[in-house]
């Protein structure tokens, strides 16, 4: 397989107040934001995240009658190398975004790190190397 590139991409259901997030709070540099289209995508470093409509992606999969999971374990989770995850973290905060709890050192993979959720409930994790 050929892949020129790739991307992440989220289904949320309030495209608006997740574009809102990930461009005021996390500061994502937005390549188009068109919440009537039901879309945005966003720079982050070298790759792309996207946002898409939930119920738009349930209807083309024909999962609309599937219950959305909530209070269940992740399966998947957007990873973000940072520099100063502490400044990160307290700015975050100034934000009122909520941690699962303050950063913690992983001394088994040498790494301070962090979590916290976007407005659609999607695991964010910040990661700082301590090496």
């Amino acid at each position: 397989m050929d892949v020129k590139s790739a991307h992440t991409r989220f289904f949320v259901s309030d495209i608006g107040a997740c574009a809102e997030f990930y461009r005021d709070v996390l500061k994502f540099e937005p390549v188009t934001i068109q919440v009537e289209k039901g879309y945005a995508e966003f720079k982050v470093a070298d790759f792309r995240l996207s946002l898409f409509r939930q119920q738009e992606m349930s209807e083309i999969l024909r999962t609309s009658d599937k219950a959305i999971g909530k209070d269940i374990q992740d399966r998947v989770g957007l990873i973000l190398n940072v520099q100063n995850l502490d400044d990160i973290y307290h700015e975050l905060r100034q934000a009122d975004v909520e941690f699962a709890e303050p950063p913690t050192q992983n001394n088994e993979f040498s790494l301070k790190v962090a979590y916290f959720r976007d407005p659609a409930g999607n695991l964010i994790g910040l990661f700082e190397s301590m090496m």
